[in-house]
């Protein structure tokens, strides 16, 4: 396949529109030890849910309970239940596919990532009824309708920095009128993704070392720019806003990761170690400021789609 949105190009399923897959292994395949010490046992990358946990219990104790009430939340919002075909767009290491099947929300499950080490270890687990794809969203093809789609944690890697509003808002909408075509009639889709806020854009200091140090060839959307491109394809029915939710998270990574400091330093190095307690601490800062904030969208397939005005 390839694309032509603002250039890009995919000719063997580990290019995208947005993010590249050089850059997501830069990030992502630095090592799935190292991520093993300060994320849960679900290795979960993205905002935990901590409805109900009190804060009287240590976060870093709490953390696998509120990422599994994370992904619950999401199989809810896009439908999963038994039976169902679900796609993970941006799978990480299968927390989302490894719940769905194991607990029976779905029969089958196909994952979708760019990073090389994730699938590895995805694949590592024999899930029974998951297919887990070294592919790009844009490059994947399904030969039955899904019941159900969830990304968490993807959506920020689908344009990058270098592209003007019109171009970002044509990659947002490629990926929506995908999934459209991916969905049986009246099914559900979820979404969770970092946005901007209380800034327009990621010039900042921290915005900057993030893009250079830390996810580079990244961007993060505005909630007008999800909604205009999803509005064609999709009925919005939930709206969740939880920059609070970010920040503690990323607080319970800073502190487990600091508590394995030197196997991370062995593992990565000092400056490697370094980077990424100033990365997570930065982050925290930037949610609890009110610059970013954290949005998990539900969606309901439109079934015919809607025609543009005029």
């Amino acid at each position: 396949m390839t694309t032509t949105i603002d250039g890009a190009a995919d000719t063997d399923g580990t290019d995208t529109i947005g993010t590249s897959a050089a850059d997501i292994e830069f990030h992502y395949d630095l090592g799935n030890d190292f991520y093993a010490l300060w994320l849960d046992e679900t290795l979960s990358y993205s905002a935990a849910v901590w409805d109900g946990i009190d804060r009287a219990e240590p976060d870093t104790a709490a953390l696998p309970r509120a990422q599994r009430a994370k992904l619950d939340l999401h199989l809810d919002l896009a439908g999963a239940a038994p039976g169902a075909r679900l796609l993970d767009v941006g799978c990480g290491w299968g927390g989302l596919l490894d719940r769905a099947v194991r607990t029976g929300r779905a029969a089958e499950a196909t994952g979708l990532t760019l990073s090389r080490a994730q699938h590895a270890h995805v694949r590592s687990l024999g899930l029974p009824g998951v297919d887990v794809r070294l592919e790009s969203w844009d490059a994947h093809r399904s030969g039955r309708p899904y019941d159900g789609i969830v990304s968490v944690g993807a959506f920020e890697h689908f344009a990058t920095a270098d592209m003007d509003a019109a171009a970002r808002l044509a990659a947002y909408r490629a990926y929506f009128d995908r999934c459209h075509g991916w969905l049986r009639p009246g099914a559900r889709m979820s979404l969770q993704t970092i946005a901007y806020d209380g800034v327009t854009g990621g010039d900042g200091p921290v915005g900057a070392f993030v893009a250079a140090e830390v996810f580079p060839g990244a961007v993060l959307p505005r909630l007008g720019e999800i909604v205009l491109a999803s509005d064609p394809y999709f009925a919005v029915t939930v709206v969740r806003a939880s920059a609070e939710d970010y920040a503690r998270t990323l607080g319970a990574w800073s502190a487990r990761l600091l508590r394995a400091r030197t196997e991370a330093e062995r593992l990565v190095g000092p400056d490697g170690y370094y980077r990424y307690r100033r990365y997570l601490r930065a982050c925290e800062v930037t949610f609890l400021r009110g610059a970013a904030t954290l949005y998990r969208i539900g969606f309901r397939r439109r079934d015919e789609p809607l025609r543009p005005a005029g």
